[in-house]
């Protein structure tokens, strides 16, 4: 192995390398706030929803994380890209990571639908153990789709060329079973979960109000549903509009081989997409 040494910087390296470091050191700190916070309302209300929220800050550290590394990857021409194995890795904390986000909002979104839909038999649904296995199988299928390109190397570019990214390391199939078979059902599931909750919650608000004798003030309980809900509305949002544009142009990119976006991806767009993990503990915040 060559030793690491300071590549020959052209200007836009060295933005990028800012700009990754400035998301490493800023990505951490908010999303740890976010652990401690919601730990103590674990322990203060025996809700075990909360672990899911603390599950999204973890796949945003691990984000934050890959972050530093891209820095060094900006500043160092040593054997970062240079060997296909390596960078595959790399894809891997980076895919699994996004796909454990997308994931762990699915299972917000079902905490909430049990809670709005089924309040007295909430917690002896969410337990320890289903919580539990719930993240043990999220990490497993979060880390076999990120790993996919190591198990399966047919899926993997035959002619690398030592730049590291997603379309220059791995097959446009790849691509397609990200995009096609995990992010767009689940997106899809969770529009869907979106509207029903959010019309489920109506409703009962509603029959509140009929049954009660004049105006019912809000209760304290649904305030919480209802924020809780809108919450989760933005991260997907927020989460669309971060990471849509990378895999839009990969599709983009995949099928279309006059096209020149292979560099957007792995610089741009990519950078969009980290900012995501910096923007969801913020939204909790408020």
């Amino acid at each position: 192995l060559g030793t690491c040494q300071l590549a020959p910087q052209d200007g836009m390296s060295v933005v990028y390398a800012v700009l990754h470091a400035t998301l490493g050191i800023l990505i951490p700190v908010p999303n740890i706030v976010v652990i401690i916070v919601a730990y103590k309302l674990i322990k203060a209300k025996r809700a075990k929803g909360y672990v899911f929220i603390i599950n999204l800050a973890v796949a945003d550290l691990l984000v934050g994380l890959m972050c530093v590394v891209e820095t060094l990857d900006d500043l160092y021409d040593g054997d970062f890209d240079k060997n296909l194995t390596f960078c595959l890795l790399r894809i891997c904390f980076t895919i699994s990571p996004c796909v454990g986000s997308v994931l762990t909002l699915l299972l917000i979104s079902l905490d909430r639908w049990l809670a709005v839909t089924r309040p007295l038999h909430y917690h002896k649904t969410v337990t320890n153990r289903t919580v539990s296995a719930a993240l043990a199988a999220l990490w497993g299928l979060s880390f076999s789709v990120g790993n996919l390109p190591l198990i399966a190397p047919q899926l993997q570019q035959t002619n690398y060329t030592g730049v590291c990214g997603l379309l220059y390391s791995t097959k446009n199939q790849y691509l397609y079973i990200i995009c096609f078979v995990v992010f767009m059902p689940v997106f899809l599931t969770l529009i869907c979960a979106q509207i029903l909750l959010g019309r489920t919650a109506h409703l009962q608000r509603q029959r509140i109000r009929q049954v009660s004798v004049g105006p019912a003030p809000p209760r304290s309980a649904d305030l919480r549903h209802f924020k809780a809900l809108r919450t989760v509305l933005v991260v997907i949002v927020c989460f669309s509009v971060s990471w849509g544009p990378y895999y839009m142009a990969g599709l983009v990119q995949a099928s279309c081989a006059r096209c020149h976006l292979k560099a957007l991806l792995r610089d741009e767009l990519f950078l969009l997409g980290e900012l995501n993990s910096l923007l969801n503990p913020l939204i909790y915040a408020f």
